[in-house]
């Protein structure tokens, strides 16, 4: 059952139309708001459907439609809700929305890959991108960065100045128990397989990774490549490469449990991604004890080069190379474990709880 809060002792109001989203932005608010539903904040208040709720209540309501009806959420619902709070200061996940004026507002910045290559976005998508977000960026009071390299970026993009940037990585989520066995029943007809996990959008590098795995199945046949993600956008020519080439399974999205399960039956992940603001699957995997080969993305390497992944460069040939030198290499999965149990969604939370006491003043 959910609750009205009451105003009076509110510190932060977070948007909650991101909840709906099926990418990542929908992915890090839960594991935020779950953060703080573990820690038991006081104080902490979510925008859901015109209404404020805890982050635990927040959770546990269906999911808010995406497209107009989020727009609708982030620009007039959640804008009313948020003026309620007297004053307390707004926290966008999204890097979108309208904040209610007179509150300090707190900016999670995932990325700015829409600014570095406007060529990988839609005409549309991307113009709105760099005419709305950069706007929105210089209105918060502070901002928050997945990684040191994004926070650099916004430096270089932005022109935000270092003082108002500050840095809190990601979160793997509470741990799944997934099973390799349920997992061959399940996918690429009980072959062993290595696993990609991403939206296939142009800056995963979706192509180079199949041109790669024509050369590992050369060397290694009995293996398949198991793709999860659902379509973002891009060239027809990347889709048809995902559903015709012999040795790949492209099972689109799964829930929760599915991706537990996928990631305890691979072999290894494979993340060739060219631009990242974090990069959430290697992560995801370590703390499952999957090992990695990972793209050159500046983010991938600031956050992983501690965890035993390895790089690869860009083109097939250096993924297809990384790919058949990790699954020669004996891999330490507590070894793994322990490096993803280093990011928390607790610690997400507290670093979040932070931010708000310092831009509250």
């Amino acid at each position: 059952m959910t609750t009205q809060p009451s105003l009076s002792d509110c510190r932060a109001v977070i948007y909650g139309a991101a909840l709906g989203s099926r990418g990542g932005t929908g992915v890090y608010l839960s594991r935020l708001l779950a953060g703080f539903a573990e820690l038991d904040a006081p104080g902490i208040r979510v925008t859901v459907r015109g209404g404020l709720m805890s982050p635990r209540d927040a959770l546990s309501m269906d999911r808010i439609a995406g497209g107009f009806a989020k727009a609708v959420d982030e620009f007039l619902l959640s804008p009313r809700a948020a003026s309620s709070a007297r004053g307390a200061p707004v926290h966008l996940p999204a890097f979108s929305g309208r904040p209610p004026s007179g509150s300090p507002v707190v900016l999670t910045l995932h990325d700015l890959a829409f600014m570095a290559h406007p060529a990988w976005f839609p005409l549309l998508k991307g113009l709105y991108y760099r005419l709305h977000f950069p706007r929105v960026a210089r209105r918060a009071d502070l901002v928050m960065a997945d990684s040191s390299f994004t926070a650099g970026e916004a430096v270089r993009f932005l022109d935000l100045s270092p003082s108002r940037l500050r840095v809190v990585p990601l979160s793997p989520g509470r741990k799944l128990r997934g099973s390799a066995s349920r997992a061959r029943a399940r996918f690429c007809g009980g072959a062993p397989y290595v696993l990609s996990v991403s939206t296939v959008e142009p800056r995963k590098n979706i192509p180079a990774l199949i041109e790669a795995w024509r050369g590992v199945a050369a060397v290694r046949p009995e293996l398949r490549l198991l793709v999860v993600g659902r379509w973002g956008w891009g060239p027809r020519s990347t889709r048809e490469l995902l559903e015709k080439t012999p040795g790949v399974e492209w099972v689109g999205a799964l829930d929760e449990d599915g991706l537990a399960d996928a990631y305890a039956g691979a072999e290894l992940l494979v993340y060739p991604s060219l631009y990242e603001g974090f990069g959430l699957p290697p992560l995801e995997a370590a703390q499952a004890g999957i090992p990695s080969v990972l793209g050159p993305a500046g983010a991938l390497k600031e956050i992983y080069s501690e965890s035993g992944a390895r790089f690869c460069g860009a083109a097939p040939d250096s993924i297809r190379d990384a790919l058949l030198e990790t699954l020669e290499t004996p891999a330490d999965p507590e070894a793994l474990r322990e490096f993803a149990g280093r990011f928390s969604d607790q610690g997400m939370a507290r670093a979040a709880a932070n931010i708000y006491t310092e831009v509250a003043g």
